[in-house]
């Protein structure tokens, strides 16, 4: 079963669902990490998997805003991440 990955958007940031850091939100996979506040760790990398939905866990951003920033991926907002794509998400 291939590996999937959700790009999570926040209001600030984005970050991989499968392995929890950043991510750049115009990569089609988590191939490079993008930094957050403080330093970073020098052993971090990431996952490598191919992002194949974006999605949100705040309730004030909406799929067509999602749409928006990534309309090459399915967009779902905050809840309404389809069964199959549920275990991808953290």
């Amino acid at each position: 079963m291939a590996r999937k990955a959700i790009l999570m958007v926040d209001s600030h940031t984005s970050k991989c669902s499968r392995c929890g850091k950043g991510a750049h939100i115009q990569d089609t996979h988590h191939t490079r990490l993008l930094s957050g506040w403080g330093t970073p760790d020098p052993d971090a990398r990431p996952c490598g998997e191919r992002f194949v939905a974006i999605s949100t866990l705040r309730l004030g951003i909406t799929a067509e805003d999602l749409r928006d920033l990534r309309p090459d991926l399915p967009a779902y907002a905050a809840g309404d991440l389809p069964a199959d794509l549920k275990g991808s998400a953290r």
